[in-house]
């Protein structure tokens, strides 16, 4: 009975020892890249899931674009997270970087572009498919510093007033183009829709508002984001 004790103990130690070993490996790998030096202090509870998330793929190689897609997934939807009070030119560089993988993204098969604006409504697009690797890590770089700068030196949301005149406008104006069809981006859960046609009519939403002076769009931006 003794020597039963023992293995077991034995047993035991090895597994944690492995588990030590590939949660200890997994880290290492992901805090080579910044964006993950920045979730480990600022956005902890999505950096273990994305920690445990790459032991998965680690082990079954088969997972390496299940992971990527989940990565950007969650580091995007953190990122807009932290929008509303990141610096200006944290905010306009990712905006840049997203609307240029939009305009990728329109030109692949299937409703990439929607998902890629809508992922609450349909899923996150298949980023490992249609985006290569050094776009990636661009768009990772720059919402790692959306979230730094949201969490070491935050910008204060601009008052309402401060922005609505530029918010009218943007909708004036895609109004005026689109007409009935701008309702869509406000129903985009509706099955019915024109996804294809949403991701062009958002595109041409988010361009107009980069066409302003830099700090006005950024403000907007940021404002933006506490409409519901």
């Amino acid at each position: 009975m003794k020597w039963v004790v023992i293995i077991l103990i034995v047993i035991v130690a090895v597994a944690v020892g492995t588990y030590w070993y590939d949660d200890y490996r997994a880290e290492s790998a992901l805090l080579e890249q910044p964006v993950y030096r920045i979730l480990k202090k600022h956005e902890p509870a999505v950096y273990e899931k994305l920690v445990n998330e790459y032991e998965i793929y680690a082990r079954d190689e088969t997972r390496r674009e299940t992971f990527i897609n989940v990565a950007n997934s969650e580091i995007s939807l953190t990122a807009t997270r932290n929008l509303a009070h990141a610096s200006q030119a944290a905010v306009l560089a990712l905006m840049r970087d997203m609307i240029g993988t939009a305009r990728r993204l329109q030109k692949s098969p299937g409703d990439a572009c929607f998902r890629y604006w809508f992922p609450q409504v349909a899923g996150p697009p298949d980023v490992a498919r249609y985006i290569d690797e050094k776009a990636q890590a661009h768009t990772l770089d720059l919402m790692a510093e959306v979230i730094r700068s949201a969490n070491e030196s935050p910008v204060p949301l601009p008052p309402a007033d401060s922005v609505k005149d530029n918010l009218a406008s943007v909708i004036n104006a895609t109004y005026e183009k689109y007409g009935a069809d701008a309702q869509m981006i406000s129903h985009a859960d509706d099955p019915r829709v024109d996804r294809a046609k949403v991701c062009t009519i958002t595109l041409a939403v988010y361009e107009r508002i980069m066409s302003l002076p830099p700090a006005e769009s950024s403000a907007l931006i940021r404002a933006m984001t506490q409409i519901r």
